[in-house]
């Protein structure tokens, strides 16, 4: 038994070389990308850990593995890819862990892991079915109309909280490797961190969800009338007024766009150039004259 420490992720690589050592070079070829993007993972997971390696290469240690590092590569699979692309990664993660379980049918005294992770990998239940049932749900919903310059800014703000969670996941798994749970203050930062995280990516989402996009497209029809989308020019005690009419999500007082949910924005929308304006407000009424609609 050898007494030097080596890092994880070597032993990882060998299991990784047996496993496609054994393989035709077509099939090798195929998983090439998505078994690549798996064991970058679990090196990100692992990378903090050492054990001691048993010289015997039929029989690496990767019990270090923990189940939740094959849980959360999941969720973050399904979230970033799409249902078929995601299910494709899912079932190679899922066969290259069944291998690390019984890497030789003819022999269970050999193992990498003596239980099967691929077990913890499963494709959410009903997903054909939940997407239908998503679409299904929008006409029964009350929709949100946003500008492509906000939708545009809700994905990137979505890519930007997509990184953090995977940076949040590594993390944890570093603090986790502190086995004294009693006082580990980082692990407890890291996990409420990470529970913000997923609480801004399921409003983006559910935002992103709902939003169908406004036509801003000139129309001398049409844009004259105010609306969602529409910038309304307005005089106010002599004093030139100008404001965008938005969704509420995309309200912004400080940027002049103005929720059509308000009391102002319910005011304007429907009315055309020249139209008074009243608007009820808590000092008195305040009373608008709308000169212009783009």
């Amino acid at each position: 038994m050898s007494t030097d420490k080596v890092k994880p992720t070597e032993n990882l690589i060998k299991a990784v070389n047996l496993y496609t050592n054994r393989m035709r070079k077509s099939r090798k070829e195929s998983i090439k990308n998505d078994l690549s993007s798996f064991v970058q993972w679990l090196s990100q997971c692992l990378d903090s850990k050492s054990y001691n390696e048993d010289q015997n290469t039929n029989n690496i240690d990767l019990n270090l593995i923990e189940p939740s590092f094959i849980e959360q590569y999941v969720q973050i699979t399904n979230v970033k890819h799409s249902n078929f692309n995601a299910s494709k990664k899912l079932t190679v993660a899922r066969d290259f862990l069944g291998f690390l379980h019984n890497p030789d049918p003819n022999d269970e005294s050999i193992t990498f892991t003596e239980s099967n992770l691929g077990n913890h990998i499963r494709n959410k239940k009903g997903r054909r079915a939940g997407s239908l049932s998503l679409k299904s749900r929008l006409h029964e919903e009350e929709s949100i109309e946003i500008s492509q310059e906000y939708h545009d800014t809700l994905k990137k703000d979505l890519e930007e909280k997509f990184k953090e969670r995977e940076e949040v996941v590594i993390e944890i798994n570093k603090a986790a490797a502190d086995k004294d749970f009693r006082e580990n203050a980082p692990l407890e930062a890291a996990r409420e961190k990470q529970g913000l995280i997923e609480s801004q990516i399921k409003t983006i989402e559910e935002t992103i969800r709902k939003s169908v996009i406004i036509n801003t497209k000139k129309n001398s029809k049409t844009n004259k009338l105010a609306k969602i989308g529409s910038k309304v020019t307005m005089i106010q005690d002599k004093n030139r007024v100008k404001i965008s009419l938005v969704s509420s999500p995309e309200a912004d007082v400080s940027s002049s766009k103005i929720s059509v949910d308000s009391p102002l924005g319910q005011a304007i929308v429907g009315k055309t150039e020249n139209d008074e304006v009243i608007v009820e407000a808590p000092a008195g009424e305040m009373n608008y004259k709308i000169i212009k609609i783009t």
